[in-house]
């Protein structure tokens, strides 16, 4: 007997449908605005692996896609009668756009949505391009902003390096100082960390922590089949990544 394939064979939507089950709508969007990156991230799937495509999108997401995009989200909105949504502004590093195109799409996605519905706009950044006059843009346009660095700057800058294979902790760590200052406060989204199996844990979370974020996610550095996880097989079994 031949197995039942998965996810699409074997799926009766219909049956589904007539026994109650109703779709959950999506509540948060992220939105890939600008395809190319000012680092090179020696752990970054899109830009440093095998797959090089990106090479061949377009480097910025057309305005008449993010129109669509903006459309299509206040349709979604309208048809789930939703009340909160949240809309990531991803890359790439989404910098490369500049604050006030930034500031322009937010807009965008706000005049699409009804009243009824609040936008929660967030940025996903390196950092590097972070400064007051950008950050006093994107306040107003009430644009928040999730900074990307790998704990202590002997850990993120084996990693995290411009094109010239310059670390960048120096130029992140003050961009998050910046965020953590009272008038920019309110749009500090958090921190984002990817943690090699060889980081000691503890100090790459006193150095998280003492940036004084609202929140901190961590990310493992990407593996699959092709190309498995960092470190010794022993290694993966354990507490590795801390």
């Amino acid at each position: 007997m031949t197995a039942v394939g998965w996810p699409y064979e074997g799926l009766d939507v219909a049956a589904l449908l007539a026994g109650g089950w109703r779709p959950t709508p999506f509540h948060e969007v992220i939105i890939k605005v600008h395809q190319r990156c000012n680092l090179a991230c020696s752990y970054c799937y899109v830009y440093e692996h095998a797959d090089q495509t990106w090479r061949d999108r377009p480097a910025v997401m057309p305005a008449e896609v993010f129109a669509s995009v903006a459309q299509r989200l206040g349709n979604h909105v309208r048809e789930h009668d939703l009340r909160r949504v949240g809309a990531v502004l991803h890359g790439g590093e989404p910098m490369l756009l500049g604050a006030e195109r930034l500031g322009g799409l937010a807009e965008q996605l706000r005049a699409a949505l009804p009243s009824s519905c609040e936008l929660r706009v967030g940025m996903q950044t390196n950092g590097v391009l972070l400064n007051e006059a950008a950050l006093r843009v994107l306040r107003d346009h009430d644009i928040t902003v999730a900074v990307s660095v790998d704990g202590i700057a002997e850990n993120h800058d084996r990693y995290r390096v411009t094109h010239g294979g310059r670390g960048t902790f120096s130029a992140v760590s003050r961009a998050i100082e910046l965020l953590a200052r009272p008038e920019y406060r309110s749009g500090f989204g958090g921190l984002l960390c990817t943690v090699a199996p060889d980081t000691d844990a503890a100090e790459c979370y006193r150095q998280l922590r003492s940036f004084d974020p609202p929140a901190i996610d961590f990310l493992l550095p990407h593996s699959n089949w092709g190309a498995p996880p960092i470190g010794p097989a022993a290694a993966r079994r354990s507490t590795a990544h801390g």
